[in-house]
């Protein structure tokens, strides 16, 4: 499947709703989008989770942060995160974090150590222990 070049948006029909875990119809989710972030020069295609404040995060600066932000992307309904989608408007806003190489190659060793569904459990794993749920 050819990856698209294009500008993150704000846009509901760019936006994919993940459940964390497919196999729960109740299953938490994150807003997920793939661009370059405008102003780009480089345009560097990049995975964007929609924090629950209405800002884009970089999937690789999103790992960097303590585990007691994990719920900052994180959607209890789709009702909810639709709900956030449809109140943004204009050019996305982006939370710009500082990322080195190290994080880099972290974050890379991390995605090649499971399958996507294997991934997105894992973090559901690591929300609930935040929540204290077990």
């Amino acid at each position: 499947m050819p990856i698209s070049s294009r500008v993150l948006t704000n846009d509901h029909r760019d936006c994919r709703l993940i459940k964390l875990d497919s196999n729960d119809p109740r299953s938490p989710l994150v807003v997920m989008q793939e661009g370059y972030a405008p102003g780009d020069p480089a345009s560097r295609m990049r995975m964007f989770y929609l924090q629950r404040d209405g800002l884009w995060i970089d999937e690789i600066a999103r790992s960097t942060l303590p585990e007691s932000e994990v719920g900052a992307i994180v959607f209890e309904s789709s009702s909810e995160a639709i709900k956030l989608i449809s109140s943004l408007t204009g050019a996305p806003l982006i939370r710009e974090l500082p990322v080195s190489e190290t994080d880099i190659q972290t974050y890379m060793a991390r995605a090649r150590s499971g399958s996507p569904t294997d991934l997105f459990r894992q973090f559901l794993a690591r929300y609930r222990a935040v929540k204290g749920q077990a």
